[in-house]
């Protein structure tokens, strides 16, 4: 039901014929074809209309007459036989007949209709008829209201040196008003409805009248008495207006709604100007007063006044709007929508009309539809091209108005002269809220003299979700939003402070000690009433306060004060929501005033929502999004491609990453959602990804945090950590479709105390006592009556205050719950929780771009800021993003070019990664410029600072880093394996496979059950606890498919991080049956790293957190390196580890400092840098205090000038180390290790690479085989070897070539079988980096079925120039006071 109605959908609609909707029934219940049926013959309803019409139908009816006759006759039919076949033939021929005649009478018909709708008019005498009976009765209580509803407004508006303003006579006449003509226009969409109306009020036009009207008519007259003087010395004179008339072209256009009251809104308007006409007599009255009409000009100059003041609010392309719905709903009419944000640049070309006035000294007056003044900005001197760059915060009620900027000219002895006016349409924002770079012309006369540069950008009010059953949730939370603070009336004034007894007072409306509006006076009434609404902006409603002063109105002395009233806005919207709306007025003996205030949230990102917007959030949810089943498939080729967004009230607070083609996706993603309150709402919403156009909806469903969210009886909020697992379908618009899995839990936040707040707090405190002390010394000062008076105020507001304390008291449940005081020291203690950072401004290299801030191995950013539009930004916003680890966890800040998505590497403009914790120490309530350097070697620097609010949990062992990273297996040996061959032999080898897809293939070794391999490779384990490691062991044979003969699971779990570990695996058959199927040895070591997420394809994976392809290689499983040998069973490889996380430090003796690896386990303090993302080290390695000077990182200040050097301080982030793009990337040698970041692409040093071939083995004996070699990234061809063929399968070439690249490149081999006449067969292609370790040894490159034997090596170009690793050192030094 939606209120007390049935919903459409449910069937109850069927009692009363169909459920409400749009548009013409004749579609849905086939009323068309039913018509048609009513009069149509037997013949009719089974013939098709096919069959009917054409000139062919009709001559075969004549012809099958003619055959069937002559047939008859043959066969020596009757004549009652042709009597048969004439009357068959007759019945369709008037069928048919029927039918052309039928549709053509509908068709001419209708088509009619429509010209006469399109193009004539319709009278409605009938209405008129209606007027003219109808009048006499309404006009005298139209009339009676109309002069009580004005004589209360001109009661408050009167001068002060008039007694009173006042209607003596109102009446219309007896001739009531006429609707001359309306025009419908039936072509518009199914829910507007569209007229012109025109009417007119002629009551001195006694044509159609008859005698007897004519003696009783009476014509319209109004009468406005002003009383000069005061009390019994006035005199009243009257004002006179009579025989008015009014005629006009009005049209008038509804928006329907399914909902009541079924119409949203009107929109009316003049289509021209409207005729009137009058007869005012200001002086004599009826008997000796003039018309003051026939005086030349004056006339015309009032009606000009008139449509000048009407004109932008009535007459076309301007629109009145009524917002029906929403003042049946009990909303006001004038209540802002939203927020627009104006940004004005500057203006170009302005011109002075006056060519004798000089140059301009312009300034800009911003107002809607050229009303009242809204926002101004400063005044540039003599200057026609100015700039102003500010920013102006205008609060929108309509969409259908228009900003109007109206640029002046100012003048300091004269009235400042009008430039032009500027006119912005506020529709446009409907489609598109932001618009940057609008240039608007300057119009004066309808010819532009110049043009203005703004940016606007809309932030809409937030409003609750409607729910099924017709309630209305309530708005997200946000500190920033629209306040409409409302003064209705004042009762039992203090009237002993007028001499006459009676008040004129009037109320002032304030924010935080500024007035913010002024009501109008009410004449002689002490108990005033204004109705009075304010809105305004408020961006931080913790701290607003809101302050109310009643005044008495004197013409001469000053105001005295009748009484004032302060309170928080926070504590007024309680109070409000609770009922109370009266409060007592302090400074005072009596008096009460009705206040209400009305909040809408607004969130605004930019300069002014950022900082005052931000809600501290009380704890954070954990959604597990395991996965989702059977969903929609809205692809014409191919499945949707899913991910699952989380909307907090509406707002997108993060997602899951991309799985292609696939209707059944395995997520196993954990979400982590701040939330403010219990009242608030996520909603799971799965997308299908478009490439072009936006993401469509699969569908979704709401979880209420108030089902988790609970307190406990000390005031602070509970943890729910039990994760029940929920199936729940996918609701669209058309119905339930798909299943969503998933678990939700809550953790609160520590109620710690804020640091900056408590200072805030301590300095209000300080004003209000040095206010107090300087209220008392003024006391001291007066004279006994009035310390006496004193005394008397201020022990009614003592007791004011004493009551509005007990009754805060008794309305206010909570309790008053302590904040905790944590130490910086203390504060990092806790693993988990919230980082808030507060990002201030910029000095940037770029614009059009965004800044964002990623957290750890998440994909997507857990913040991205406002558009940047300039280099020198002032950002002032506030996000957060959830810290699972702070020890490991890694903070990412990066610049993503505007209109891009961020996963590719050149759409990142600049990048800054490193430690979270050592960031965190840096930061914390420390504002403190980063550097971010883009690809080119710019910086870009952001100031920030950091809060840190622990949250009570304990980690799933799932999640932590120790988890996943990277897994290293040595393949060493097997024992006692099953025999496959005649010779009782087996030629073995084996097949690695993580998560149901191939890592690894080791070559073959022939004849033997005790195979010994002393191979390696590397993979990304995603996650260890739920990874299915498995190997599969099988027999090679010559022809034919290879043997299964046993395979073994690998537990990856009981492996203890840094601790190589020798593993010994029982083998068992295919069925897992045990019995002698042998045993491998093999020797596994685990190094815990965050692995960023990344696209994945259809397949179905199973994981903590996603598949195991989500990686940084791009590729699912694969291993990151192959084909090291070992000597004795096991080699360390050319593996360095950097930062002493995983290995220790030696210097030679020439003191360079190297990483040598470590087989055994080293306490770490950041994670290993093998898994940061792809170009990272492209980020800069600079931090600055807020007074410019560089602060060391990582906590090393010697690649610091001595004038930098800040030993207090440390940051925490640095460059991102390099990582795999590739299946076949590793971690850093020295060379790479020792290179500065930025220096080069990756960060790794440039320099010489010798690749020798060596030979190659495996390939068709009958094949030419030729070996070219390319570049990775580019495809560059670097080499291409002469053709080789050998009848053994034993390629040799030693040949060799050189090129330059960097230590970390990449590059790939092909072998083709050249072919002299035809094409190039292709045998495969592999993988391969140089040797920059120095070693010497052969590489071996499985290209397809062959193998290629390679020597490489490299030379890095500062090796090459210096001789001494001692003076290698000095240039790294003399290069980082370079960047």
């Amino acid at each position: 039901m939606i209120n007390g109605q049935p919903k459409a959908g449910d069937g109850e609609w069927s009692m009363v014929g169909w459920e409400p909707q749009f548009g013409s029934l004749n579609d849905t219940f086939g009323l068309g074809d039913v018509m048609a049926e009513d009069h149509q013959t037997l013949l009719e309803g089974k013939l098709d209309d096919k069959f009917f019409g054409d000139w062919y139908h009709n001559a075969g009816v004549i012809g099958f007459a003619c055959l069937s006759t002559w047939f008859l006759t043959l066969i020596g039919g009757g004549l009652g036989w042709v009597i048969i076949v004439m009357a068959c033939c007759a019945t369709y021929y008037r069928t048919s007949i029927r039918r052309v005649r039928r549709n053509i009478h509908d068709d001419l018909n209708r088509e009619f209709a429509k010209s006469r709708l399109d193009t004539d008019v319709e009278s409605l005498e009938w209405l008129n008829s209606f007027t003219v009976k109808f009048w006499p009765i309404y006009q005298p209580v139209l009339s009676a209201t109309i002069v009580n509803v004005v004589n209360q407004v001109l009661e408050g508006a009167t001068p002060g040196f008039l007694d009173s303003l006042k209607l003596t006579t109102f009446t219309l006449g007896t001739k009531p008003p006429r609707v001359e003509f309306v025009k419908a226009y039936p072509k518009t969409e199914d829910d507007i409805v569209e007229m012109d109306w025109k009417f007119s009020f002629t009551p001195n036009d006694t044509a159609d009248l008859t005698s007897r009207q004519l003696r009783n008519k009476v014509n319209p007259k109004v009468v406005l008495e002003v009383r000069i003087g005061k009390g019994l010395a006035s005199k009243g004179v009257p004002i006179v207006v009579e025989d008015m008339a009014f005629s006009g072209l009005m049209k008038v256009k509804m928006k329907l709604q399914i909902a009541f009251p079924h119409i949203e809104k009107v929109d009316v308007c003049f289509l021209g100007r409207p005729t009137f006409d009058y007869v005012l007599k200001p002086l004599g009255g009826e008997t000796f007063g003039i018309d003051i009409g026939f005086l030349p000009g004056l006339s015309g100059f009032i009606q000009e006044m008139i449509h000048a003041n009407l004109g932008p609010m009535f007459y076309a392309p301007n629109v009145f709007t009524v917002e029906v719905a929403k003042m049946l709903g009990g909303a006001p009419i004038d209540t802002a929508i939203g927020v627009l944000v104006v940004t004005i640049h500057n203006a170009h070309g302005l011109k002075n009309p006056d060519k004798f006035s000089g140059t301009p000294d312009p300034y800009t007056v911003f107002s809607i539809n050229n009303r009242e003044e809204i926002a101004k900005t400063k005044i540039v001197n003599e200057n026609a091209n100015p700039k102003w760059n500010e920013t102006k915060y205008i609060l929108i009620n309509n969409y259908n108005d228009s900003l109007t900027m109206t640029v002046y000219d100012w003048n300091e002895f004269r009235k400042d002269k009008e430039l032009g006016v500027a006119t912005f349409a506020l529709d446009k924002l409907q489609e598109n809220p932001e618009q940057e770079n609008v240039v608007i012309p300057v119009m004066v006369g309808g010819k532009p003299r110049g043009q203005v540069s703004c940016d606007f950008r809309f932030f809409p009010t937030l409003e609750g979700t409607i729910l099924e059953d017709g309630t209305k949730e309530p708005a997200p939370e946000s500190n920033t939003g629209i306040l409409r603070f409302t003064v209705s009336q004042a009762k039992d004034l203090d009237s002993t402070k007028s001499l006459v007894g009676f008040l004129s007072p009037y109320a002032i409306q304030t924010l935080n000690g500024k007035t913010i509006n002024k009501t109008k006076p009410v004449k002689r009434n002490n108990n005033p009433i204004w109705e009075v609404s304010k809105e305004i902006l408020v961006t931080n409603r913790k701290t607003a306060k809101l302050g109310l002063q009643i005044k008495d109105d004197r013409d001469i002395a000053a105001d005295p004060l009748l009484g004032t009233y302060t309170i928080k806005l926070d504590d007024l919207i309680d109070k409000n929501t609770k009922g109370t709306e009266w409060f007592d007025l302090s400074e005072t003996k009596t008096g009460r005033v009705k206040m209400t205030a009305q909040w809408k949230p607004v969130a605004i990102k930019g300069a002014l929502g950022g900082t005052g917007g931000y809600i501290t959030p009380i704890g954070v949810m954990r959604v597990h999004l395991q996965n989702a089943r059977d969903l929609r498939n809205l692809e014409a080729l191919g499945k949707s491609d899913p991910y699952v967004h989380v909307l907090l009230s509406g707002i997108e607070k993060a997602r899951t990453v991309i799985f292609n083609n696939d209707l059944n996706p395995n997520w196993d993603e954990v979400l982590y959602i701040p939330v403010h309150s219990p009242r608030e709402r996520l909603t799971l919403e799965v997308m299908d990804h478009e490439s072009v156009g936006k993401d469509r909806s699969l569908g979704h469903l709401d979880v209420n945090c108030d089902e988790y969210i609970k307190k406990g009886e000390d005031g602070l909020w509970l943890e729910h950590s039990e994760k029940i697992n929920r199936s729940e379908g996918l609701r669209l618009d058309r119905g339930i479709k798909g299943t969503l899995n998933f678990t939700v839990a809550f953790y609160p936040c520590l109620n710690v105390a804020d640091p900056e707040k408590d200072e805030a707090e301590r300095k209000l405190k300080e004003e209000e006592d040095e206010k107090h002390e300087q209220a008392v010394e003024q006391k001291a000062e007066k004279s006994a009556i009035d310390i006496e008076n004193e005394k008397s105020k201020a022990q009614i507001k003592e007791n004011t205050l004493a009551e509005a304390a007990a009754g805060s008291d008794s309305d206010d449940d909570e309790k008053k719950i302590p904040k905790i005081r944590l130490t910086p020291e203390e504060l990092v203690k806790y693993d988990s929780g919230l980082l808030i950072f507060k990002i201030i401004e910029g000095q940037l290299t770029h614009k059009d771009c965004y800044l964002e801030v990623l957290m750890d191995d998440m994909l997507y950013p857990a913040y991205s800021s406002a558009k940047i539009g300039s280099k020198n930004m002032k950002f002032d916003e506030i996000g957060d993003a959830f810290v699972r680890e702070l020890e490991f966890s890694r903070v990412t800040l990066r610049l993503r070019e505007h209109g891009k998505d961020g996963n590719e590497e050149d759409e990142i403009l600049g990048r800054l990664a490193g430690s979270t914790l050592e960031t965190v120490k840096q930061c914390l309530n420390n504002p403190t410029f980063l550097s971010l350097k883009d690809r080119d070697g710019g910086v870009s620097k952001i100031k920030i600072s950091l809060k840190y609010i622990p949250v009570l949990m304990t980690l799933d062992p799932s999640e932590s880093i120790n988890n996943m990273g990277t897994l290293k297996v040595d393949i060493l040996d097997a024992v006692n394996l099953p025999s496959a061959d005649r010779n009782g032999k087996s030629d073995p080898y084996c097949v690695f496979y993580l998560d149901g897809k191939q890592l690894h293939k080791t070559d073959v070794q022939k004849k033997t059950l005790h195979p010994s391999w002393n191979e390696s490779f590397e993979t990304k384990v995603v996650s260890r606890t739920a990874a299915n490691f498995v190997v599969d062991i099988f027999d090679w044979d010559l022809a034919g498919k290879a043997d299964f003969l046993s395979k073994g699971q690998i537990d990856l779990a009981q492996l203890d991080p840094f601790t190589p570990k020798t593993v010994h695996i029982k083998l068992t058959g295919k069925q897992g049956q045990e019995g002698r199927f042998g045993e491998l040895r093999l020797r596994l070591h685990f190094r815990p790293d965050y692995i960023t997420r990344s696209r994945q394809g259809s397949s179905t994976f199973h994981g903590t957190f996603a598949a195991p392809g989500k990686i940084v290689t791009g590729v699912a499983g694969a291993p990151l390196r192959v084909g090291s040998f070992a000597a004795g069973g096991i080699t360390k490889g050319a593996s360095f580890l950097k930062k002493s996380a995983f290995g220790r430090k030696a210097k030679d003796s020439n003191g360079v400092t190297e990483e040598i690896d470590q087989e055994t386990p080293t306490p770490i303090s950041a994670p290993s840098n093998g898994g940061a993302a792809k170009g990272s080290s492209e980020g800069g390695v600079a931090a600055y205090d807020p007074d410019g000077n560089q602060v060391a990182l990582g906590g090393s200040e010697d690649n610091l000038d001595p004038g930098q050097r800040a030993p207090s301080k440390r940051a925490g982030l640095s460059p991102a180390p390099s990582s795999a793009g590739s299946p076949h990337n590793r971690n850093r040698s020295v060379s790479s290790t020792l290179s500065v970041p930025g220096g080069a692409p990756g960060g790794a040093d440039p320099g010489t690479a010798t690749v020798r071939i060596v030979g190659a083995s495996g390939f068709p004996t009958n094949a030419n085989v030729q070996l070219r070699f390319k570049t990775l990234d580019k495809g560059k061809e670097l080499h291409k070897s002469k053709s080789v063929k050998s009848s053994t399968g034993e390629l040799a070439w030693d040949e060799s070539f050189t090129f330059n690249c960097t230590a970390d490149q990449q590059f790939k081999v092909y072998a083709k079988d050249n072919h002299l006449l035809r094409g190039d067969e292709e045998l495969g292609e592999g993988l391969f980096v140089v040797d920059d370790t120095g070693n010497g040894g052969d590489t071996v490159v499985p290209v397809g079925q062959g193998k290629v034997v390679l020597r490489t090596s490299f030379k890095s170009s500062e090796t090459a120039s210096n001789a001494s690793p001692r003076h290698k050192r000095g240039l790294l030094k003399v290069r980082s006071h370079a960047s």
